[in-house]
């Protein structure tokens, strides 16, 4: 009887570890699999906040060397009222572009973008009295930004052909939110006089 009792115990006890050892397992693989959903949620994040951080650099920089040249411009030929004279080659070959927008070789420019940078004679009161800065190939995603932070420092701006914001006006935000998203890369004009 001791025997046949160890027996029954020793079988109960085999049937228990059997189904707490499917259960485990089941365990087991249920905590792998929530693991791998919080890598992936974690990575995700992390590649959002890359892309993120890229765009803005992107921006920045764009920026600086819009900054960059329209103080060039107007320190150079601004101040001295010879916007009429001035071409891309002169404005390229004078060094109010950067050195690291050259294109080697040539007296042409290409932004951050890869983009043409080009310069033009315009006018806003008086024939010749200001500059456009024609800075190519900005993206999409990067255009809304890039106009609203350059905002101070020019008279009027447009997007392709759209102008969105008329000789010294505030920026029409809904012109240039459909300009800004009727192409994948848009090329802006940046016109600005002597002084703001």
């Amino acid at each position: 009887m001791i025997f046949s009792m160890f027996t029954q115990v020793s079988f109960r006890n085999r049937i228990l570890r059997r189904a707490t050892s499917g259960q485990q397992r089941g365990v087991s693989v249920m905590s792998v699999l929530l693991g791998l959903a919080i890598a992936a949620a974690v990575a995700a994040v992390i590649y959002n906040q890359y892309n993120d951080s890229k765009r803005k650099s992107r921006i920045e920089a764009a920026q600086s060397e819009i900054a960059t040249i329209i103080a060039g411009v107007q320190k150079l030929y601004g101040n001295a009222n010879q916007y009429g004279a001035v071409t891309t080659a002169i404005a390229v070959q004078s060094g109010v572009v950067p050195t690291r927008l050259r294109v080697a070789g040539t007296n042409t420019a290409q932004n951050v973008y890869n983009g043409v940078i080009e310069f033009t004679p315009a006018t806003i009161t008086s024939p010749n009295d200001s500059m456009t800065v024609t800075y190519g190939g900005v993206r999409q995603e990067d255009c809304q930004d890039l106009v609203l932070g350059s905002d101070t420092m020019t008279r009027r701006m447009a997007v392709g052909a759209t102008v969105v914001k008329a000789a010294d006006v505030a920026v029409d935000v809904s012109a240039l939110a459909q300009a800004c998203d009727s192409n994948s890369t848009n090329d802006i004009n940046f016109t600005f006089g002597r002084g703001q």
